[in-house]
């Protein structure tokens, strides 16, 4: 065991002590460690142009920035798109110039949507045309971007419902808590053109396909590039933006000239500015209506599992058994994908809706549990007691058991209250924007980690402890009657 530990000492701090290879030219990308968005399609160019690199994928250019700028990768490839915005929020950056590596990005829609696909491009052509193309570019892009947003007008037709991701590849940012940049424009332009209010739906990576799959959203934009093996699971549009991969390194003597923002200046950015404060508060809300509602409906249901494994006639023991190994044996997200994409996917309930079902089924296993533990932990002579001072089963439950398991229960209870508080972190997947999701919300827009993930962090910490406190209190409530 001793040897085990040492060699794994070694190899951390090996892995510690790697060094950056500082890139000054396209010739020293053989064998650096080179970032590219899991989405891309230019993997296997990017193989081909640089054997013997290694391409580490992430998921988007905050976590790219935030990995550059702690020596995890030498340099990433990334769209001209809000490049300059990249450059000026992370002093030390800059680009360094490759071969060219085109690409062009598309509206993806479902196999059945072919007729708004249809009249995507028809609107794409003619705003080609007619020079409206361009003058958004120009309004998004490059130095001297105004960055006017874009309203749209107010419809009363059927909402086109858009997935779509902020900061994923800088054609879209959150700004007073809407979306908006280049992406979010054409949508609403295209909405304009077609008499229909857009709704967005922001959502993470994973979940957007199946989103688009399952009807949950009419069309999917977030620099999707168009490929053939795509091609058989969705359609696309004509493309809408085109560009060429730029990459991104250190600049040379950054570590002599690091340039450090200050502390405060660096709060008030993340914090107060452009409605963050609003969106923190706002994923607190829905983490909070999330996690309450689910311990309130999951510890009822379990409530009722427990009585069903302990008391209940032999087929309701064995689902009640059957029920706590099998949620418990799934992943929660997991669990979270299927009920949304899946049992819930043709119907028009809330994601919130559907996240307590899920959390509180998940929960219901938990608390059952607990429960069983705590009553299965009273000595025997206890319920053998009541019964001869003349109990029923339920009186003896109540009057005997109960009292003594109760200190038990709350312990576990506590327990699995804190630990739901830490899976509601995942919802981001199902397009809800808790305190997890608007978090990276914030990281897109100011390229900054740190700020962000110690308030969210702490705002978990204080809700955990207060969560504890609520049980421990009610626990001392209830041993006292």
């Amino acid at each position: 065991m001793r040897r085990i530990c040492i060699l794994l000492l070694m190899l951390l701090a090996a892995a510690g002590c790697s060094r950056h290879k500082p890139i000054h030219s396209e010739n020293d990308l053989p064998g650096a460690r080179i970032g590219i968005l899991t989405a891309s399609a230019h993997r296997p160019a990017l193989e081909a142009n640089y054997p013997g690199a290694t391409l580490k994928s992430y998921e988007d250019l905050p976590s790219m920035c935030l990995a550059l700028r702690g020596h995890k990768i030498d340099a990433f490839f990334c769209l001209g798109a809000g490049l300059d915005a990249l450059l000026a929020g992370n002093p030390g950056f800059e680009e360094l110039p490759v071969r060219t590596l085109r690409d062009s990005v598309a509206v993806a829609f479902p196999l059945s949507g072919g007729a708004l696909r249809d009249s995507l491009d028809a609107f794409l052509e003619l705003i080609r045309e007619d020079g409206r193309l361009a003058e958004m570019d120009e309004n998004w892009f490059g130095p001297e971007a105004t960055r006017t947003f874009y309203h749209g007008h107010t419809h009363s037709g059927k909402p086109l419902r858009v997935g779509i991701e902020v900061g994923q590849s800088g054609l879209t940012v959150m700004e007073g808590g809407e979306e908006t940049g280049f992406e979010p424009e054409l949508m609403r332009r295209f909405g304009d053109h077609l008499g229909r209010p857009v709704h967005f739906v922001e959502m993470t990576g994973p979940g957007m396909v199946p989103a688009l799959l399952s009807g949950r959203v009419d069309a999917l934009i977030d620099a999707i590039t168009p490929t053939p093996k795509r091609e058989t699971s969705v359609i696309f549009s004509h493309p809408y933006y085109r560009d060429e991969l730029h990459l991104v390194v250190l600049a040379a003597g950054r570590g002599k000239h690091r340039v450090h923002q200050p502390l405060w200046s660096s709060v008030r950015e993340n914090l107060f500015e452009d409605g963050h404060a609003i969106l923190i508060l706002k994923g607190l809300w829905y983490t909070l209506v999330i996690m309450l509602c689910s311990v309130l409906l999951g510890g009822l249901l379990g409530a009722l599992l427990c009585w069903m494994k302990l008391y209940g006639p032999p087929g309701c023991k064995r689902f009640a058994h059957f029920y706590g190994e099998f949620i418990e044996s799934i992943p929660i997200v997991v669990l979270l994908l299927f009920m949304f994409y899946v049992v819930f996917a043709a119907t028009t309930v809330a994601a919130v809706i559907v996240a307590i079902i899920t959390y509180s089924l998940h929960f219901a296993a938990g608390s059952c549990e607990c429960f069983v533990n705590g009553l299965e932990g009273v000595p025997h002579g206890q319920y053998e007691a009541g019964k001869a001072l003349g109990f029923t089963e339920w009186e003896t439950l109540r009057y005997v058991a109960l009292p003594q398991a109760a200190r038990q229960i709350l312990l576990l209870f506590k327990g699995k209250c804190v630990a739901l508080i830490e899976n509601t972190s995942i919802v981001g997947f199902i397009a809800i924007q808790d305190l997890t999701k608007v978090t990276d919300i914030i990281r897109t827009q100011t390229y900054n980690s740190l700020i962000p993930l110690l308030i969210v962090g702490l705002l978990y910490f204080l809700l955990a402890k207060l969560i504890g406190f609520g049980v421990d209190k009610l626990g001392d409530h209830l041993l006292k009657k």
